[in-house]
């Protein structure tokens, strides 16, 4: 942890921050780099304080009096809601519009965005290239392009959209691409799009304060194995990963069939049912959340003491995005995986990959 008055940020922000008592490792890294306008390319583990640095870094050369200055390109609604809501909890104080554009609900919602004066836009590609050429939005201001959590961007297939929309901005914009991994979509874009750039690998990938368990075992016996584990410890929130949505209902479904309050959230809700599950879950009024891997990454929810892989990851880097959800703040938290004989070489190469020792 470090001191937020070395980061070289301007008085009026430094008020802003009085409540982030210390700079992370990922601020202290990155802010200064980006306040010398250079262009950035970092790895960082979930919860690191990403969004704050790469917005510090911004905050010190923004014009009020001008339109967009800030784009910020996710690959989810959710993502967005949450990077604005982080953005703004400094921008706020300092009369910095913030705005959100995604997909998922009717054109006609973005009316409000549109029409306001923003300073700083986060949005989600495809929403964004449509207001772009529709011209209700003008992004031709923007200095400051920022790639969040491009991994699980590109692999959602929004590279060329991203690539489409850096022509767009400023050819002089600064550019900050932030990933979990660098995968090779994500490599061939930097190569690609990206010149002069500084490229960082920042922090442990997984929190000594994780508690890593796993447990091999036949598929049959997965639901009854979560039953004994919820009866010999105490937790207060659980998230459990399935694979697919229809796992995740029937899993809610026995847990409620057993008195445990669990919901199942997948991407066959709606937009307002997933938001309203994930705000029930923070306030703590759903206490066991069954999702896919829609909420293994970016979403800040605290207070999760233990998460259930109940499927092993499809992919090695979603094993890291998962249990970040839990052991953050320095607080403890668990992180169990049950593992069915088809998935025993899957884990091993999990296992190899990250150089976990469970």
């Amino acid at each position: 942890m470090g001191d937020l008055n070395k980061l070289g940020l301007k008085k009026e922000i430094l008020k802003t921050l009085s409540k982030f008592k210390e700079s992370s490792e990922v601020q202290d890294i990155i802010v200064p780099l980006a306040l010398q306008g250079k262009n950035i390319v970092f790895t960082a583990m979930t919860g690191s304080g990403k969004t704050l640095a790469y917005t510090l870094g911004f905050l010190a050369k923004i014009n009020k009096k001008l339109g967009i200055q800030m784009l910020v390109m996710v690959p989810t609604r959710e993502l967005c809601v949450q990077v604005s809501k982080e953005i703004n909890q400094v921008c706020e104080q300092l009369g910095i519009n913030v705005g959100m554009l995604y997909g998922g609900r009717p054109i006609q919602g973005d009316y409000k965005t549109t029409k306001k004066k923003n300073h700083i836009l986060i949005g989600t590609p495809g929403r964004l290239i449509h207001h772009v050429n529709s011209k209700s939005i003008k992004v031709g201001e923007v200095k400051y392009l920022v790639y969040d959590e491009s991994d699980q961007m590109f692999d959602d297939g929004f590279t060329k959209d991203c690539a489409y929309l850096k022509t767009r901005v400023s050819k002089n914009a600064q550019i900050i691409l932030s990933s979990a991994t660098i995968t090779e979509k994500v490599q061939n874009f930097i190569d690609q799009e990206i010149v002069d750039y500084e490229l960082l690998e920042i922090g442990i990938r997984i929190p000594e304060t994780i508690i890593q368990e796993k447990i091999y075992c036949e598929i049959i016996d997965k639901n009854e194995i979560v039953l004994e584990f919820f009866s010999k410890r105490k937790f207060k929130r659980v998230l459990i990963f399935c694979n697919t949505k229809i796992r995740t209902e029937d899993i809610a479904d026995f847990l409620r069939e057993h008195k445990f309050n669990a919901r199942p959230l997948n991407g066959s809700l709606e937009q307002r049912e997933r938001q309203d599950r994930l705000n029930l879950f923070k306030e703590g009024k759903i206490r066991i959340l069954v999702t896919t891997d829609l909420a293994a990454r970016g979403l800040h929810i605290p207070g999760i003491d233990l998460v259930i892989n109940y499927d092993v990851p499809t992919r090695d880097e979603f094993y890291i995005h998962r249990i970040g959800r839990t052991g953050r703040e320095n607080k403890r938290g668990y992180a169990l995986t049950l593992i069915c004989p088809q998935d025993e070489e899957r884990f091993l190469r999990i296992e190899k990959d990250n150089q976990l020792d469970i």
